[in-house]
């Protein structure tokens, strides 16, 4: 009697007009994006892998279920059918994007950058991942790139050196930042600094020496 029933329901899966109905691939692709897009950062794009593996499953009856496993950019989605009971997995790409800054015209290599050089535009985190890029134009006008760029190619701390802000000798303002109280005094230079570096200070009154960090707007000295 067993070997009948199973006899029964092969034939029923290969005779004309009895064939299973197939899954979705759209519906496949849409949980999958939905589920993908949710967690992703805010402006990434999802990109999916072949989904074609759904035409060999039966149609399910239940609201299809996705979780998503790996590390971005490249993770994967396992798509669950409750009923009649089965997985799909699909890979994912994750391409998140940030406004950084570019070249705006090719770039001459030992040529002090202006503003009319540099752009802000987005791109995809994986172009310039693991390296220091610049989210302001204006932090590296006067900047000298140590080679030529191509249109559209990312400013990044290796490619340029920094403008000096600093020289060695210069009085400056330094605005020092202790919990919410901020205060400003003068110095004395002790060393060139570009921004991002850290240099030696002298104040002029107490003779007292100190190190603080060149920023974009200035040099800064945070207590803790």
């Amino acid at each position: 009697m067993k070997l009948r029933r199973t006899l029964s329901v092969l034939l029923l899966s290969v005779l004309p007009g009895f064939a299973l109905a197939a899954q979705s691939t759209d519906d496949v692709t849409n949980a999958v994006r939905r589920a993908a897009l949710a967690l992703a950062p805010s402006g990434a794009s999802v990109s999916l892998g072949p989904v074609t593996g759904a035409t060999y499953m039966q149609q399910c009856t239940a609201s299809l279920g996705v979780s998503i496993s790996g590390n971005a950019p490249y993770e994967q989605a396992a798509v669950h059918c409750p009923s009649p009971g089965w997985t799909l997995y699909v890979s994912i790409t994750v391409a998140q994007s940030e406004n950084v800054v570019v070249a705006a015209r090719p770039l001459t290599a030992g040529q002090p950058l202006t503003a009319d050089d540099l752009k802000l535009a987005p791109l995809p985190v994986q172009r310039f991942a693991g390296r220091q890029v610049y989210f302001d134009p204006t932090q590296i006008i006067g900047a000298v790139p140590d080679i030529s760029l191509a249109t559209g190619m990312p400013l990044t701390a290796d490619s340029v050196q920094a403008p000096v802000m600093v020289k060695a000798g210069q009085t400056v303002m330094v605005s020092v930042v202790s919990g919410g109280v901020e205060l400003s005094m003068d110095a004395t230079a002790e060393q060139t600094g570009r921004i991002g570096d850290t240099i030696l200070l002298t104040n002029p009154s107490t003779g007292r020496r100190f190190s603080a960090e060149v920023t974009a707007s200035g040099v800064q000295l945070v207590l803790q």
